[in-house]
């Protein structure tokens, strides 16, 4: 029993102490100065915690879940969870135990034509033309689009190409803003929960676990607060506002 004892432990010790000396690759999508600024920080606070040095590139949205996919990156910071649980398991990444952040979605569309985001939750987008970031367009009871660009979405939007964009409130707002365009308006459509991407097969592993704790320990500090804090205050919670 001693013995088998001290076997397990030396696994384990052997497993960390592997981890630990791996740098990591870590990805952040190209969003909102804000946002990209907030995921960074974020990620790189968690590693310096957990004791990993981590090389981390900011990159287009797609091609930072892509780096996931294809094992070319060991974590993105970060990405809302699909609701719909049913769907995790044809993913090509999983999502961290841990949450960073709640994220308020908002339908963006054209003051020409009123929409209703009950309609369109109950799958009722008939005659609709929407576009959404591609790596989320199967997060959506209706048909939607995928779009490469925050800009081009909504400058679709303000010139009646298209119906509507749904995106977060935090990188979508400051881009609204930016732009000036006077023919959208804008309404509250659903919160996520926005979380780390892992490798296939890394929920629930070593390196899930050191993100968790990782987050924990930062919450209790206080550094969790003053990193994500600011973001959260314009991502969490809705913001009701028109252009």
């Amino acid at each position: 029993m001693r013995k088998g004892f001290f076997i397990t432990a030396a696994l384990i010790a052997v497993t960390w102490t592997g981890l630990a000396a791996q740098d990591l690759k870590g990805v952040v999508p190209q969003l909102s100065p804000m946002a990209t600024d907030t995921y960074t920080r974020i990620l790189q606070a968690a590693a310096d915690i957990g004791g990993r040095k981590i090389d981390i590139q900011v990159v287009p949205f797609a091609r930072a879940v892509y780096l996931v996919e294809t094992k070319a990156a060991d974590i993105e910071s970060s990405l809302i969870q699909n609701p719909d649980k049913s769907k995790w398991a044809a993913l090509k990444y999983d999502f961290s135990t841990v949450e960073i952040v709640k994220i308020v979605f908002v339908l963006y569309s054209n003051k020409s034509k009123a929409i209703s985001v009950a309609d369109l939750k109950a799958g009722n987008a008939k005659g609709l033309k929407f576009e959404t970031d591609a790596t989320q367009v199967d997060y959506f009871p209706f048909a939607i689009s995928p779009s490469t660009s925050i800009d081009a979405s909504l400058k679709k939007v303000d010139a009646g190409t298209i119906d509507g964009y749904l995106f977060s409130q935090g990188s979508g707002d400051p881009a609204l803003k930016r732009l000036a365009l006077k023919n959208i308006t804008r309404q509250y459509y659903d919160t996520f929960s926005g979380s780390f991407l892992l490798q296939k097969g890394g929920r629930g592993g070593p390196l899930d676990a050191m993100l968790s704790d990782a987050i924990d320990k930062l919450k209790a500090s206080g550094k969790f607060q003053e990193i994500v804090g600011p973001y959260a205050a314009t991502a969490s919670k809705y913001v009701d506002w028109q252009p």
